[in-house]
């Protein structure tokens, strides 16, 4: 089933189930569609946390200063990750449109999977090593930015509109699974095994992924395209053009068939706009979370390394939870959005407003309220973490929004769009946080990051008036018969 015509992303099946059934009880084609996609998005965010845990390890072995640690490793690093990879996926997103998506999947899969393994096995542990690793990051970084246009430009032309909350909100936990097993992985790996050895172990799974995806998967408008070509009658395409008839055209990639006009399309419809906008402050404390909390768990709050990760694998797990009753829940409204659309506004705000207080009380509180006599975390320390979860309830509903309101052939762009802002923020962030460091110390400026939920929530609250507008014009909305 490997084919064009027959991975499980093609299936002429797809067009004849019944979109009112659950995930799992949808046709066998659809499932495992659905399983490749979570694991392939599990292991490449499993990447992203990985040096978080073993930072200053990574900082002693390029022969760094504690200064040198935040501005180098927290702050230029996951700048390259983010700002690189956001900037890689304005062109990723017309790609997807124009050319298979699935081809365009695997090469930005392999892209961050291969220099990540080169990099584990071959860096020299010298200055000039930190050359290395820093190329290998942006690597990966392009690939989970390349990745999102993709993912969820595919699963909202294989998926119905009624299941596609649920699958934005099974994509995002996918993530926050791969980010917190990660992390906890390299926490535990890294200070016995030496810290690149994660690295490896996450590489060769996410190489796999890639090599499945190609085989047991197809994009199904490449499909029809091909169906259409194989029903068109047989014509001399020489002599056509010699008549004045369409020119002959190889079917190579080409710069111009991007269609970079689209932008403008997708930033004309104001709820797109919204999302974008709130995505630069809504990343700035998840820069934090995932760059600098292990560490400040660890170097000032006297945490164990191992027990550092486990405070950010619980938050990890948290966001698991709470984005899966986040589609839940934003589903059942959505489906009722003629008259529910406010409440599933207010759901999708409400986690950013509450979920600053947590953190702030995390890092603010003495380390006898967070760290215990043996360096372990306390319960009240693993409590905040729960609840710091809470924001991930907007997740799954902020990329249903962008499937629900943009036609299939703008998906990749609005999401290559989304995922530069997002990649804005998390790679401006963690630069914005270590200026601050130096001003006001690190506790304050945690703080003030984690505020910057607020300007996000107080953003995508103002969708309450746009959205249910945006989505009658959108693709497979807002039904034009009483349900």
């Amino acid at each position: 089933y490997g084919g064009s015509d027959g991975g499980f992303g093609g299936s002429e099946k797809h067009d004849r189930h019944d979109d009112s059934l659950p995930l799992w009880q949808m046709p066998r084609h659809l499932q495992v569609t659905f399983v490749l996609l979570f694991v392939t998005a599990m292991f490449l965010h499993a990447d992203q946390n990985l040096a978080a845990p073993n930072l200053s390890a990574i900082a002693s072995d390029f022969q760094m200063t504690p200064m040198q640690k935040d501005s180098r490793l927290g702050g230029l690093v996951q700048f390259g990750f983010f700002l690189v990879g956001g900037a890689v996926s304005v062109l990723v997103g017309p790609a997807a449109d124009q050319f298979d998506r699935i081809s365009v999947l695997c090469g930005v899969v392999l892209c961050g999977c291969i220099p990540s393994l080169l990099m584990s096995l071959m860096v020299p542990s010298t200055k000039a090593g930190f050359f290395y690793f820093f190329m290998a990051r942006i690597c990966t970084g392009v690939a989970i930015g390349g990745s999102f246009p993709v993912l969820f430009a595919f699963s909202a032309d294989v998926f119905p509109a009624s299941q596609r909350t649920l699958i934005s909100g099974a994509l995002n936990a996918a993530g926050n699974i791969g980010a917190a097993l990660g992390g906890l992985m390299s926490g535990v790996v890294g200070p016995s095994y030496g810290w690149r050895t994660p690295f490896t172990i996450i590489a060769v799974p996410t190489l796999v992924c890639a090599v499945l995806v190609r085989l047991c998967l197809s994009d199904p408008r490449t499909v029809q395209k091909a169906k259409a070509k194989r029903e068109e009658p047989i014509l001399n395409e020489a002599f056509s053009a010699w008549m004045g008839g369409s020119e002959i055209r190889g079917e190579g990639l080409s710069m111009e068939d991007l269609d970079l006009s689209k932008f403008q399309k997708v930033f004309a419809v104001r709820s797109n706009v919204l999302i974008f906008v709130q995505a630069l402050p809504g990343c700035i404390p998840i820069s934090v979370i995932v760059t600098f909390l292990a560490d400040y768990l660890a170097t000032d709050q006297g945490m164990a390394v191992e027990a550092s990760t486990a405070v950010t694998a619980i938050f990890g797990l948290s966001c698991l939870c709470f984005g899966v009753a986040g589609g839940v829940l934003g589903q059942t409204l959505w489906n009722q959005r003629q008259k529910n659309m406010q409440h599933f506004c207010l759901l999708t705000a409400s986690g950013m407003f509450v979920a600053p207080l947590p953190f702030m009380l995390l890092v603010n509180s003495s380390q006898a309220m967070i760290t215990t006599a043996a360096g372990r975390p306390t319960m009240y320390a693993f409590f905040l973490a729960l609840c710091g979860g809470c924001a991930a309830l907007a997740g799954p509903n902020i990329r249903a929004i962008l499937m629900n309101v943009n036609p299939s052939e703008r998906r990749g762009t609005v999401f290559s769009a989304f995922t530069l802002c997002d990649d804005l923020g998390k790679g401006l962030g963690p630069s914005f946080v270590v200026a601050l460091v130096s001003i006001v110390g690190r506790r304050r400026a945690f703080s003030m990051a984690f505020a910057a939920w607020w300007v996000s929530g107080a953003i995508v609250s103002q969708l309450r008036h746009s959205l249910h507008a945006d989505a009658a014009r959108g693709d497979s909305i807002l039904p034009t018969k009483k349900m």
